[in-house]
């Protein structure tokens, strides 16, 4: 089935809160006549009539519905504010769940939860409330027009300058503010880099120049940025300017049409407050302009991430694989490349089998492993376990059948205990099982807190050789049936090295199907099968034997290209098991 767009699902959710919101909008601004009703009758009924009992009821009358006007501001308000932040938290795991997808099928992510912040920041702020109340001038500015067409024409020329002043800040700042804001998000993710790889730019004196490199790039930013506030600011500056001069003309437009017995002077005072009311949710709409663009620009960027990474995903329950493999013509083009890494790589795996991959550097070992666990989306052809596709295949329901160690090793923040857990509620036997299977048992009890030790925000808190035998640990969790393991003993020193075989040699046992990436010939010991990749291609599949002894005597031919970590001189001692 085809995953449903969450982000507009969710937006449409939101919307249709809207005819609530504009039966409120419309109860509040029909209440903001009160002070010009109040002061009208105040001038043309009570001072002529001297009468307190008028004044009196007009005042109470004035004063309740004033209080029900701020009963319903403040409900108008706290709904905006409770749809915003509803709006982030049905938002906010979706979009980090989108956001890695679109990382492991295209490279990137523009989108992020800064994404999500603009809209809740619309969405439950008083820019939204400047657009709700937008309507409503044309019904205060009729209002003006009943009093008097002069004063009419006064008020709607008014409303169409400042209404001429937003869309020209729009014209002129629309393109700019979204260069500004994303430039601003990239100069936020190279600062966010750059303290990321601290421990290598630091040592190799580089640590100056990425900061100058960096301020160069946001000194432009900066200027662009600062352009747009002072566009923004310069309009709204002269549109306050402009509206105080709207009030100044028609209290003169009124005092004259008074002097000519054709306005009241509670007339006069009553379309002055009104001009205000009918004026100011233009004037706020410029102020407001840059959160509603942020607003746009958001979901823009969301609608796009969330389009991107729709996929089918398989519905079904599928039983535990088996382990059975099947590579038809594997070929792989990274995202924004030309060249693809993987061209044509066929191999299958009988459930239970152990595959070693050897190759070069660059041939597509590393790669591979992401295809076969369904990080990376083949550009052709498919990897199927127990004929089923794994890029298909919801990673929530295959995860647990499947172990995964990568070159490069990533735990999260928590416990040892949580990272071997695959952070999941698991039984403490069960954490200790995958441990020991891993031989990490005695190294994780030596540890200042054994199995509670916290490893850090990247775990950074334990070495490469104990991150690498936690992660063997974390891919032994609950012993899947298919496991791939990209150099796992890259970081290992001899007693790791020694648990590492014990633990291959037990899963083998177990009926696991394995593929492990070596650069030793030690570790084809538990092989099977051998596949040699050579430049994206398979260039040898069969027996751990036959295609050991094939590469030694294309080694022994003179001219002969063979993989770089291919075993030589100690191939004998691999093929025999010793």
């Amino acid at each position: 089935m085809t995953e449903r767009n969450k982000f507009s699902d969710v937006m449409q959710a939101a919307w249709r809160q809207m005819p609530t919101l504009i039966a409120f909008s419309f109860m509040v601004n029909i209440l903001l006549l009160v002070s010009s009703i109040y002061m009208l009758q105040i001038f043309d009924r009570v001072l002529s009539s001297g009468s307190v009992d008028t004044l009196i009821w007009l005042t109470v009358i004035a004063v309740s519905a004033i209080a029900i006007y701020g009963l319903l501001e403040q409900s108008r308000r706290r709904m905006l504010t409770r749809i915003g932040s509803w709006l982030e938290i049905e938002l906010s795991p979706a979009v980090i769940r989108r956001s890695i997808r679109a990382k492991l099928q295209m490279g990137r992510s523009e989108a992020s939860l800064g994404d999500v912040a603009d809209i809740r920041g619309f969405v439950g702020g008083d820019a939204v409330l400047a657009f709700l109340d937008a309507p409503w001038t044309p019904v205060f500015l009729a209002i003006i027009w009943l009093m008097h067409p002069y004063l009419g024409l006064i008020a709607v020329a008014g409303a169409l300058i400042l209404f001429s002043f937003a869309l020209l800040n729009d014209r002129l700042t629309r393109t700019r503010q979204s260069e500004a804001s994303m430039e601003q998000r990239r100069s936020h993710a190279a600062a966010q880099s750059y303290t990321a790889a601290a421990e290598t730019a630091s040592p190799l004196g580089m640590c100056e120049t990425l900061i100058r490199r960096w301020s160069a790039a946001q000194t432009e930013a900066r200027a662009e940025k600062i352009g747009v506030a002072d566009t923004n600011a310069g309009f709204y500056n002269v549109s306050r300017s402009v509206r105080l001069a709207l009030q100044v003309a028609i209290l003169g437009a009124g005092a004259a049409l008074v002097l000519q017995t054709e306005l009241t002077p509670g007339g006069m005072i009553a379309a002055s407050i009104i001009l205000s009311r009918a004026l100011s949710p233009v004037e706020r709409s410029i102020t407001a302009w840059r959160s509603y663009v942020a607003f746009r620009g958001a979901r823009t960027r969301l609608h796009e991430l969330f389009a991107a990474t729709r996929q089918t995903v398989e519905s079904l329950e599928l039983p535990r694989p088996k382990g059975a493999l099947d590579i038809d013509s594997l070929r792989f083009l990274p995202p924004g490349g030309t060249e693809p890494i993987l061209k044509k790589v066929d191999f299958k795996l009988a459930a239970g089998q152990v595959c070693g991959v050897i190759g070069p550097s660059g041939s597509g070992k590393s790669t591979l492993c992401k295809l076969l666990v369904g990080a990376w989306r083949p550009s052709f052809g498919s990897v199927r376990l127990d004929g089923a596709d794994v890029a298909a295949w919801d990673p929530e329901k295959l995860g647990p059948n499947l172990g995964y160690l990568p070159q490069s090793i990533d735990l999260f923040r928590g416990t040892v205990a949580d990272n071997i857990a695959r952070m999941r509620d698991a039984d403490d036997s069960e954490i200790i099982a995958a441990a020991k299977l891993a031989g990490a048992h005695e190294m994780i009890l030596k540890l200042p807190n054994g199995y509670d030790t916290e490893v850090g925000l990247q775990g950074e808190l334990i070495s490469g050789g104990q991150k690498q035998r936690i992660g063997l640990a974390r891919a032994l969790f609950r012993e899947p049936s298919f496991l791939v393991l990209d150099e796992p003993n890259s970081n290992l020193d001899g007693d790791g090295e020694l648990a590492l075989m014990r633990g291959l040699a037990a899963m083998k046992k177990r009926g696991c199907t394995m593929v492990i990436v070596a650069h030793q010939p030690n570790l084809l010991r538990a092989a099977d099968r051998v596949l040699v990749l050579r430049e994206g291609v398979s260039a040898a599949i069969g027996p751990r034997d036959e295609v050991l002894k094939s590469l030694m005597k294309t080694a022994k031919t003179p001219g002969s290209i063979v993989p770089n970590n291919a075993p030589a001189a100690q191939t004998s001692t691999a093929a025999s098991g010793e």
